[in-house]
């Protein structure tokens, strides 16, 4: 495995780590909520860099339905990650403050929008390629062959996590963030720092697993059709 490879890996989960700190605006201050974000902007550039072949095979792959997820997965990503670069520059009170432009409430409204699509967006990619993050990791691990114990214990693991990212989607508001609805409830981060990230992470484990499984069916469902 190529070392250059696993680096690419760890690049993508600080990006993401970076994405979900942002959205702890409220424990941060503003100018390091705008360096969190710059950074993970540039980490996001490089990893569209290193993927660059991909985009260059899009029209090619869309003719595959195999790829049809991903496509929509990457898409969908890259738009709202534009979304978010785009209000950022507009909002920016210091990393693009040179810029003489005023977004006011609106782009604020579609930056939070926008945040909250790309973190769940996020966890839908990440799902899609789990399969192959778990083999870099069981070769790394240096992991045996498949085993029906492990494979019970972790599907364990994965339902736990859906059931708690379900109740952080509640305890969050996360529903009301994705349509854009005005809310005046903030997380108490002199109550608790570490619920807000833990709520985070379990919504997106939770969405995760929805992609990851929704792609494995859907590969068992074409399997099927196509046996009959």
């Amino acid at each position: 495995m190529s070392p250059f490879f696993v680096i690419r890996l760890l690049l993508d989960f600080t990006a993401a780590g970076l994405l979900l700190a942002a959205l702890a605006y409220w424990w941060l201050d503003n100018t390091s909520h705008e360096l969190i974000g710059t950074g993970m902007f540039i980490l996001l550039l490089s990893h569209n860099v290193f993927n660059r072949r991909w985009w260059a095979r899009l029209l090619k792959a869309a003719r595959g339905k195999p790829s049809f997820l991903t496509i929509a997965s990457n898409i969908s990503i890259a738009l709202a990650i534009s979304a978010l670069l785009v209000t950022s520059v507009l909002i920016s009170r210091t990393a693009f403050a040179f810029f003489p432009l005023s977004g006011g409430p609106t782009a604020r409204e579609i930056h939070i929008l926008a945040a909250y699509w790309a973190f769940i967006l996020a966890a839908v990619h990440l799902g899609l390629h789990w399969s192959m993050i778990m083999a870099v990791i069981g070769r790394l691990l240096r992991v045996g062959g498949p085993n029906a114990i492990r494979t019970a214990v972790l599907r364990g693991i994965a339902g736990a996590i859906v059931a708690c990212g379900i109740h952080g989607m509640l305890v969050m508001g996360i529903g009301d963030r994705l349509v854009g609805r005005p809310s005046i409830d903030f997380w108490d981060f002199q109550e608790s720092t570490a619920g807000f990230f833990l709520h985070h992470i379990a919504i997106l484990g939770a969405c995760a697993c929805a992609a990851h499984y929704a792609a494995v069916w859907l590969r068992w469902g074409r399997a099927a059709l196509g046996l009959l």
